[in-house]
């Protein structure tokens, strides 16, 4: 069964993260991409790992497939030229104007092909004073105020995990996704940008629109308060959460799991606004009695109570989660040559073009060859951009 973007053909002119992260969202989709990298080293994530094949690597490239260009030699530029003629879409994350500079900007590509949607995806956009600063994914989280929502200003701590790479990644996918519905109308196409700072800003409105309300600055435990979002640990200091939010029926559940049925009628608790005043009161009653039995029992029974609560799962006690493995997570492929490899699979079903991982992430210019082919390229003049350095 093909995938909803099935005969879309997306270039990635990418590394890292943001761009990759992107077109494999439209990979995973249907959507042929063909991912450039540098001869010899290629995206810097495939040397985080053995083999110049990293698993960090792997988890951004699926149903990709690799040639090497050097994009600075006008033969590198003249392939990738011919690879936008016949493509839909082109996504980069290169600094402003290094694209340009390359004869590979949305003017350049646009001169061979009116059609495409030209993604470029940067740390602070083509403008500004921020422009040719270098952008990286904390670098986003900080300056968009994501990360000031995330830890806290007496001890502030870096995330374990790259959120506004991977967010902007999702933002550039949906402009391009958009981009490409609105050619389907009007035939024509479109420059589409964003950027770690931008996207991550955008992210934050929630936050942003209390801010434009009240005036006060939120930090990490304004939504904590608001929310009724509780972090406790138990005897043995297993972690679990609570979020309660504002049914008064979670906070019935709650105090009678915990043998404190009385403080619904305390003034303090029983309504929204007093518990996010009272917010730390509670804590304080209630972290002893948490502390004082087992995570498994007090999960049973305040879902028993239909109380929304979770553990705050690791990584190996999320794969062995038996709603996690309804998914099908994680999902194995192989590689003929670098062998098999656990991934996470994809966010969403869908009942008639399903996403699928048909392609497992490619070795480094694997597909070179088969790529230049198709624009007409015998192997001699093949052996002779290799020996050049151009491929």
């Amino acid at each position: 069964m093909s995938g909803a973007l099935s005969g879309i053909k997306i270039i990635e002119a990418a590394s890292y993260v943001t761009g990759p992260f992107a077109s494999q969202l439209l990979a995973d989709m249907g959507a042929e991409v063909i991912k450039i990298e540098e001869p010899k080293h290629g995206d810097p994530f495939r040397g985080w790992g053995d083999c110049n094949y990293a698993a960090t690597f792997c988890s951004l490239n699926r149903n990709k497939k690799s040639i090497t260009l050097d994009l600075r030699t006008d033969e590198g530029r003249d392939i990738a030229l011919k690879l936008t003629t016949g493509a839909d879409a082109l996504i980069q994350n290169f600094r402003p104007g290094v694209m340009d500079k390359r004869g590979l900007g949305y003017d350049d590509v646009k001169k061979v092909n009116p059609k495409i949607v030209y993604c470029s995806i940067s740390g602070f956009g083509p403008t500004g004073p921020y422009r040719d600063m270098p952008g990286y994914d904390t670098v986003g989280q900080a300056r968009s105020g994501l990360l000031s929502l995330l830890t806290d200003p007496g001890k502030p701590q870096g995330m374990g995990i790259s959120f506004s790479d991977h967010l902007t990644g999702m933002y550039a996918c949906y402009g391009v996704l958009a981009a490409l519905m609105n050619r389907m109308l009007t035939g024509e196409g479109q420059h589409v940008e964003t950027s770690l700072l931008r996207a991550s800003v955008s992210f934050i409105s929630e936050n942003a629109a209390r801010y434009f309300e009240t005036g006060h600055v939120p930090r990490r435990k304004h939504r904590t308060t608001t929310a009724g979002v509780f972090a406790f640990e138990d005897q043995d200091g297993l972690p679990f959460v609570l979020h309660m939010s504002s049914p008064d029926k979670f906070w019935f559940g709650l105090f009678d799991v915990v043998g404190k049925s009385e403080l619904a009628q305390d003034p303090r608790f029983s309504k929204r606004k007093a518990r996010t005043e009272n917010y730390d009161a509670l804590f304080e009653q209630l972290q002893p009695i948490f502390r004082a039995g087992r995570r498994d029992d007090w999960l049973r029974r305040l879902l028993e109570k239909d109380v929304p609560a979770a553990p705050i799962n690791t990584l190996d006690e999320v794969f062995a989660d038996p709603q996690v493995k309804t998914y099908g997570f994680p999902i194995e492929i192989e590689h003929p040559k670098m062998g098999k490899m656990k991934l996470v699979g994809n966010a969403v079903s869908m009942s008639r073009t399903p996403p699928s991982i048909d392609l497992p992430p490619p070795m480094l210019g694997e597909h070179t060859e088969e790529i230049l082919a198709t624009l007409g390229y015998e192997l001699a003049g093949i052996v002779e951009l290799r020996a050049r350095g151009a491929i």
